[in-house]
């Protein structure tokens, strides 16, 4: 059995996992069990059949409660992104035709609210540093052991989508993502996705353009309700948060790490956030030391 991984100990932050989790239906806190190994079993089956598991009521309600209070004190300071990009996020090379999806770029809009806005003594900041859940996660990953990121601004944070603010179709560059649902919007706010759709040896652009063009036979989609928890695999699964078109939706990203040093650079700080955090700079200097 993996051994328990997080940086600050779930006793010393108020609030134990069976108060912050449902843990009669799942019993993250009771790794020697069957009924945990049944859980991460059956959260692993999902994962392989389509990079994508949802485990709705993860939190118990009267902390989900608390959570929206705390995201509804905190999205004030949420930094906005309104740029374009492909699906790739990257810039696409000369002499390809206008329909490749290389060349497909759509706006993102969408605001994030930074880790070091979150109150340490606060619920959210509680779960994002729960040994349980970091276990858990870890084990229905396949990870031996994972850490709780500790980047100053990307370790934890709150996805803001106000009505017309979409994620459009796009792989991403982290091996997985877990997010816990905040406020759902009465009408859009959809995730969508298509699972396995190109490989470590093929990017099968020619499905990626469909899917771009409309083609929807082999999409799923999800509503990421207040207390839900999603695991997901989006680094081969092209997919997207439709915008919202009443009310706004919001969800908490937490992130773990398998290297327990890792850190942004300041550049990508600056790229993402606009400015940079000591840490950041400290990271630069590391990485010039080792070259």
């Amino acid at each position: 059995m993996a051994a328990l991984a997080t940086e600050t100990p779930t006793h010393q932050l108020g609030f134990r996992t069976e108060e912050l989790f449902d843990t009669a239906n799942y019993p993250i806190h009771q790794a020697d069990s069957s009924a945990f190994r049944e859980l991460v079993e059956d959260t692993t089956f999902r994962l392989g059949e389509t990079n994508c598991a949802q485990l709705g009521s993860f939190i118990r309600p009267v902390i989900v409660e608390q959570m929206q209070e705390e995201a509804a004190s905190l999205s004030g300071h949420a930094v906005f992104h309104s740029t374009s990009l492909n699906p790739y996020f990257t810039e696409p090379p000369e002499g390809l035709p206008r329909e490749h999806p290389l060349m497909r770029f759509a706006p993102r809009r969408h605001g994030m609210v930074r880790a070091d806005r979150f109150p340490r003594e606060g619920v959210i900041w509680s779960i994002f540093q729960n040994a349980d859940l970091c276990h858990f996660v870890a084990r229905a990953l396949g990870h031996e052991k994972l850490y709780t990121y500790r980047d100053p601004f990307g370790s934890v944070n709150i996805n803001v989508q106000p009505e017309g603010c979409e994620f459009p179709w796009h792989f991403d560059n982290n091996e997985f993502t877990i997010s816990l649902g905040l406020t759902q919007s009465p009408g859009g706010g959809a995730f969508e996705y298509v699972p396995n759709l190109r490989t470590s040896e093929d990017e099968n652009y020619d499905a990626v353009q469909r899917v771009l063009d409309g083609d929807r036979s082999h999409l799923r989609s999800l509503v990421l309700k207040p207390g839900d928890l999603q695991l997901f695999k989006g680094g081969y699964t092209l997919h997207r948060v439709t915008a919202p078109s009443t009310g706004e939706r919001q969800s908490l990203l937490l992130s773990y790490v398998t290297d327990p040093e890792d850190i942004t650079t300041s550049d990508k700080a600056i790229r993402i956030w606009g400015e940079a955090a000591a840490e950041h700079y400290q990271k630069d200097k590391k990485i010039k030391e080792t070259q």
